[in-house]
């Protein structure tokens, strides 16, 4: 006869209260597919650059009037930094075993996310 688990189970994400371990593993794999769906603009955006002189004249006129163009270029170059930097960690990890006690995972996870932060104001300023 099977027995019943008694366990509590909880099935809404929002409620639940990850470490900061855990948040960095999930927004590495959430910037990574950000970056791989975005990729294919990134690519197109270059091409029509190199096309000639006047559409490389045409975009870089653009790009100056338009607020969205350069949001969408922050949100990319943000996720790549973000993505880059968790993968590094997690290298490190891998390779040296660098993070993988609780305290060192959680230091090295709040500093990811710190130069990620120090990151994202200096292409604020880059940007805009």
């Amino acid at each position: 006869m099977i027995e019943k688990d008694n366990r509590p189970v909880n099935l809404n994400l929002l409620t639940i209260s990850l470490p900061v371990i855990g948040m960095s593993s999930i927004l590495h794999r959430i910037s990574g597919l950000a970056v791989f769906f975005s990729f294919p603009l990134v690519v197109w955006l270059f091409s029509i650059s190199l096309k000639s002189e006047e559409s490389f004249m045409f975009l870089s006129s653009l790009y100056q009037e338009s607020i969205l163009l350069k949001l969408i270029g922050y949100l990319v170059l943000l996720g790549f930094t973000y993505h880059l930097l968790a993968g590094f960690k997690k290298l490190m990890s891998d390779a040296f075993g660098v993070g993988e006690t609780l305290e060192s995972g959680r230091a090295l996870s709040w500093l990811v996310f710190g130069i990620t932060f120090i990151f994202a104001v200096i292409f604020i300023f880059v940007i805009f």
